[in-house]
């Protein structure tokens, strides 16, 4: 099979993955190896039988004549004499120990190539899942979950075909046609010659094939990449399916995105079979052309009987591992695709990471300054780079709370996500207390800011485990402590295992306002001294928002708090509020001083307040502006 450059650099970095287990890699295929040649000894001993013990004129040469001192001294430690009937007996004992030997032979390759490639799996997986960590903000943003989760888990297990078929049955099947063909002409190498004869067209139909059924494999992969991804956002979005009675349209639309898998399937599937065809063709019709020519030689007594049996016996030991190295191109084809597909991620390089200068640092003051930062994220194919900051200059004091306001698209998640890099500015500097956070690592900046977003993400386990994963060292009268100034403990204490109750994936088993407030205990057992909080009483009823609202006050104390207020009602008690008007700062002060200037905050002020038929100024005021 012709193989690619790129294929090429791929399957020598996957055989790399192999190197900690190359021990058992090469004990399976030198268990392989026994598996199919220890049996190339029968069309010997049938030589032997037919050509010697059951001849009236016995061919005593070459291997007949070792065959015949073996069985002679086999059957003299069995205690019997030198009979043929003796040396049969002996022969058929030291044949029937061989293929116990194979049997056991067979277990161990199995058993170790298993070993092998779950091993493999497991490395390569943690490897992916690891770097997948490294990745920044903006890949997640550009790939969706299911997708994500298909290149971690699918492509590793396609791959592991490789150790199992390819690495270690190549070998054994090698090995096993050298043997077999060191054999035949042994025998006589005219009728080796011969039965040679289809290995010309046989790699012809492979390095035809095998190109064309890799790239199928691609597109395949390609497609159930694309459906993972859509079933898992559909798994997630469950409710808005059924909210809008869409039921069935997405039945539809998921039937033909499986047809669209199910033709290159097939596609797959007709390449592979016509090559079966053709390679069977070949390894069926070739022992009749063996048989023609030794059967012609028989007749001119240029061979014996027993040397053609002997000889069409061993053809099956030639044709059938030609047949199944090309099933194994299929196989490899398919997992070079995965392969391929697998170091394409492991080679995208993490846009964020640390300077090589960077050193741990300890946030004091919590001070925050954007120094003329510009963002633009990275363009899709084809589309321009969308600048969405431009030019922010701005100081924050250390323990100031400060509300970052204006419309979609203003800039004021992205401002936020500047702080703990989840985003590099493309222009400007972003310093906490006077440091650069380029020059902080990575893990001593986010361990010093705590992020509650709006629908926060709770994990499939116990409550304990969930607070934990803010600070893994803390001690239980410290989670408790959280969950009391979260105002959660009382619900706690009255669900039936308390603290080690399980609630499921994204805390579906808690409402809204008691997972708000679970990620308000997470930030206070990290005790950062920066908060962000992305208007974390947005989607709860007002009972819940006065006790979540207690909680962030409690959270506030000390603090640098940045909020990213959507509903301006949430802005109007900070120390400052930062409004921003197309990627740039339209105004700064408190409440009282925005609303007197009569700007772009009190316009946004006053077009939330109609929409809820609330009256934020004097009536007489709106009278006036009327």
């Amino acid at each position: 099979m012709k193989v690619k450059k790129s294929s090429r650099s791929s399957l020598i970095r996957f055989v790399a993955f192999l190197k900690p287990h190359f021990g058992y890699v090469a004990a399976a295929a030198a268990m392989g190896v026994g598996k199919f040649t220890l049996p190339l000894i029968f069309p010997l001993a049938f030589r032997y039988i037919v050509d010697v013990l059951l001849s009236s004129h016995p061919h005593l040469d070459g291997v007949n004549s070792i065959i015949d001192r073996w069985s002679a001294g086999l059957a003299s430690i069995l205690g019997m004499d030198a009979s043929p009937h003796s040396k049969l007996a002996a022969l058929s004992i030291a044949l029937l120990a061989t293929y116990a030997v194979q049997a056991l032979a067979s277990y161990y390759r199995n058993y170790w190539a298993g070993i092998a490639g779950n091993r493999l799996i497991l490395g390569l997986q943690c490897r992916l899942f690891s770097h997948l960590q490294r990745l920044p903000h903006s890949f997640f943003d550009r790939n969706p979950a299911g997708a994500i989760v298909s290149r971690v888990l699918n492509d590793v297990t396609q791959a592991n075909e490789l150790v199992n078929s390819a690495l270690v049955d190549v070998w054994m099947d090698v090995i096993s046609l050298s043997l077999v063909v060191l054999a035949l002409f042994a025998m006589d190498w005219r009728l080796a010659l011969v039965s040679m004869g289809i290995a010309p067209l046989w790699v012809s139909f492979m390095r035809y094939f095998s190109p064309r059924i890799k790239a199928v494999s691609h597109r395949m992969q390609e497609s159930v990449e694309e459906i993972n991804g859509e079933v898992h956002e559909r798994v997630m979005g469950a409710a808005t399916i059924k909210s809008f009675g869409r039921e069935e349209d997405e039945a539809r639309q998921f039937a033909r995105r499986t047809e669209q898998l199910y033709a290159r399937s097939i596609d797959k599937v007709r390449l592979a079979a016509v090559q079966e065809m053709l390679i069977q063709v070949l390894t069926r019709s070739a022992p009749m052309v063996v048989v023609w020519v030794g059967a012609s030689m028989i007749m001119r007594g240029t061979m014996t009987l027993g040397t053609l049996l002997a000889f069409f016996t061993y053809l099956g030991f030639l044709y059938l591992p030609l047949e199944r190295l090309a099933q194994l191109s299929v196989v490899l084809s398919a997992s070079l695709a995965a392969i391929e597909r697998i170091f394409a991620f492991l080679d995208l390089k993490p846009e964020i990471a640390d300077h090589p200068l960077a050193r741990p640092f300890a946030v004091r003051r919590g001070a925050i300054d954007f120094e003329q930062v510009k963002f633009a994220y990275h363009p899709r194919d084809g589309e321009a780079a969308r600048e969405v900051l431009r030019g922010v200059d701005l100081h924050i004091p250390g323990g100031m709370r400060v509300a970052l306001v204006g419309r979609s698209g203003a800039g004021k998640t992205t401002l936020a996500n500047l702080i703990p890099r989840f985003y590099d500015a493309t222009g400007g500097r972003v310093l906490i207390d006077g440091k650069d956070v380029k020059h902080m690592t990575l893990k001593s900046l986010r361990a010093n800011v705590s992020i509650v977003t709006q629908e926060p993400l709770l994990f499939s386990s116990s409550i304990a485990s969930n607070l934990l994963y803010a600070r893994p060292e803390a001690t239980s009268e410290m989670l408790w402590q959280a969950l009391e100034f979260a105002n959660l403990d009382r619900f706690v204490k009255q669900l039936p295992h308390g603290i080690d109750t399980v609630i499921g994936e994204r805390g579906v088993k808690v409402s809204c306002g008691q997972r708000q407030r679970m990620a308000l205990a997470r930030a206070f057992l990290k005790d950062s001294k920066i908060v962000i909080l992305d208007e974390a009483t947005s989607a709860v009823d007002s009972e819940a928002e006065n006790l979540i609202q207690e909680a962030i006050d409690r959270l506030m104390e000390g603090r640098t708090v940045i909020t990213i207020a959507h509903r301006l009602r949430s802005a109007t008690a900070a120390d400052l509020i930062v409004v921003l008007e197309g990627g740039a700062i339209a105004e700064i002060g408190p409440h009282s001083d925005l609303m007197r200037r009569g700007g772009v905050y009190a316009r946004l002020l006053r077009e939330q307040a109609r929409g809820l038929m609330i009256d934020w100024r004097p009536a007489g005021n709106l009278r006036r502006e009327a």
